[in-house]
């Protein structure tokens, strides 16, 4: 670990702190910490960024948690905000892959872990199909007291998979084998993020959102991603579960998470539908 420095929070009542994290592969991660307003929290999260996004945007979110004592971890994924700053060469939106995805949750997990007190996975969007993901096959997975999966990548949803998208993602497959990393646009319309037009305009305008991809990373959240758990790695999830979803998501499909809690065959399962939210139900 290298040095750390205080960050501001939205709420100053509530130690923020920034950090670099170097992984096994000597790849630096940016970090983020929102430390629980006491010594001794009642429980510890890792939480997973959804596509193309930082973490930062949670400030809002995770100082609630803060301040009932819960106390969060999170990190830009490789290719995604601050993180992207820290790597000489790396390409953006450059996940590195599921295999590198899940150690760099592993190590998130093992390096936050404190003894004693209960830890969660808590994903978004692209984190929350990747949390669920890991739920199934997570080499800590049964070592996580619970997961939380809000509006996941499991599908995406037929506003967004229009056919010049779906066309264009059809050749994923292909083109990952001959030119993983190649950069591609991973756009998707701000206006699907949440009905508060003002947010809209916020997630168009932020700088730190860098909306591409490579193939290789499409493929690992779109072939090999949300379809395998759907299909085949649900039969390995462990629990508990809370996954939560807007019933108007535009951009992530509903009806893929109502599947997905259909098909586990698990005690301590919640499924929670927030009527009429769009992706970001934290900006409604």
């Amino acid at each position: 670990m290298s040095k750390q420095f205080v960050g501001l929070s939205v709420d100053p009542s509530v130690k923020v702190i920034e950090g670099q994290f170097k992984t096994s592969d000597g790849f630096i991660l940016y970090t983020r910490t929102w430390k629980a307003v006491s010594d001794k929290p009642i429980a510890t999260v890792v939480f997973i960024h959804g596509f193309a996004e930082y973490v930062k945007r949670y400030d809002h979110v995770f100082d609630k948690f803060a301040r009932e004592n819960i106390e969060v971890y999170a990190y830009d994924q490789r290719g995604c905000g601050q993180t992207t700053r820290l790597n000489k060469n790396m390409a953006l939106g450059n996940s590195g892959g599921w295999i590198v995805t899940r150690k760099d949750i592993t190590e998130a997990l093992r390096s936050q872990r404190k003894e004693g007190i209960p830890q969660f996975l808590v994903g978004h969007s692209m984190g929350g199909g990747l949390t669920l993901r890991y739920a199934c096959e997570g080499d800590e997975r049964l070592n996580v007291a619970g997961y939380i999966s809000a509006s996941p990548w499991l599908r995406l949803s037929p506003q967004t998979l229009n056919l010049k998208r779906f066309l264009a993602l059809s050749i994923i497959p292909t083109a990952s084998m001959f030119l993983p990393n190649l950069t591609v646009d991973g756009s998707v319309d701000a206006n699907y993020i949440s009905r508060d037009p003002d947010q809209a305009k916020k997630y168009s305008e932020d700088y730190f959102i860098q909306e591409a991809s490579t193939h290789a990373t499409l493929r690992t959240h779109i072939n090999t991603g949300g379809k395998l758990v759907l299909e085949k790695e649900y039969k390995n999830m462990v629990s508990p579960i809370y996954l939560a979803h807007g019933s108007a998501d535009p951009i992530t499909d509903p009806n893929a998470s109502k599947e997905f809690i259909q098909k586990i065959k698990v005690e301590n399962v919640m499924f929670r539908e927030w009527e009429g939210r769009y992706h970001e139900s934290m900006h409604y």
